[in-house]
């Protein structure tokens, strides 16, 4: 379940910061990260703080994406990794299935949200997870 609360809050975060809230925005973000290291999921961490530190900058808001920077390097090293240790952990693009991949529905069937394929968890190549409610989802 931490994965799933790390993944909405996620989603929280972004909702935050379409609505330029950028402050409930970093809050829920560095939960989301928080929730990421308690779950074991590091390897989530490098491509997340990715986008969202990209996303900051481009609105100028560097100073907040330096401190999520910062936030996610302070829970990493709580559990004695760097930020270059968890991008080894990372999962790589490397899968056969995974260059072939089919397309997934804009949405979740069962909850609704949104079906990323570099966020979701995928089960072979034409099958995925949704990660916020756990609904299997098929690609075409």
């Amino acid at each position: 379940m931490l994965i799933r609360a790390a993944d909405l809050a996620l989603q929280v975060s972004r909702a935050h910061f379409a609505a330029d809230d950028v402050e409930a925005a970093l809050e829920r973000a560095k939960q989301a990260l928080r929730l990421f290291v308690r779950g074991g999921r590091v390897g989530r961490i490098p491509p997340v703080l990715s986008k969202m530190t990209a996303a900051l900058r481009k609105k100028g808001y560097d100073a907040q994406a330096d401190q999520l920077e910062q936030e996610a390097a302070q829970a990493l090293e709580e559990m004695g990794l760097s930020l270059d240790e968890a991008r080894q952990r990372t999962p790589q693009v490397t899968d056969q299935f995974t260059l072939k991949r089919g397309t997934l529905p804009v949405q979740c069937s069962g909850c609704g949200a949104p079906l990323v394929p570099d966020e979701v968890e995928w089960h072979d190549a034409h099958t995925a997870e949704c990660p916020y409610c756990g609904t299997v989802a098929k690609a075409t």
